[in-house]
């Protein structure tokens, strides 16, 4: 499930912390950047493994690892969000760099997924969270306007 949250967070702030922390040699974001680049082959394997299970672990880990390197990536508002999804939910993550925008939901089955799309349809956390439709394409690349 795609979900827009309403709640933004500038993305320059966040990348420069990231950026001085590279160029200064910080131990924590090295080795976190180092993690990040790791879990990538954990997550493409998970994928090419058609794994449900594999996939829910390594978005829930990735999650992880953003917060990890910076903790300005899960705000207050994002955390109550979370919270209120959680018994339904099997990884969830922010996408992008902001420490908002666009969540990603890995329900537990369908069942968990109708809760999840209830709860927050009928308590959004502003005015201009909702959720977006989405799909993957069978045949490759293909961009759209909208």
């Amino acid at each position: 499930m795609l979900y827009y949250t309403g709640i933004t967070r500038v993305a320059k702030g966040i990348l420069r912390e990231i950026v001085r922390g590279m160029f200064l040699n910080s131990s924590r974001h090295l080795e976190n950047l180092f993690a990040i680049r790791e879990h990538a082959q954990v997550a493409y394997q998970a994928i090419q493994r058609q794994s449900w299970d594999g996939l829910c672990e390594v978005v829930g880990k990735s999650w992880e690892l953003n917060q990890a390197l910076d903790p300005g990536t899960n705000p207050p508002e994002v955390a109550a969000l979370l919270r209120q999804i959680k018994d339904w939910s099997a990884g969830a993550k922010l996408l992008g760099a902001g420490g908002g925008g666009y969540l990603l939901i890995l329900a537990k089955d369908l069942d968990a997924a109708a809760h999840i799309r209830r709860a927050l349809t009928e308590t959004p956390p502003n005015p201009r969270a909702r959720f977006v439709d989405f799909s993957l394409s069978a045949t490759g690349l293909q961009i759209t306007r909208s």
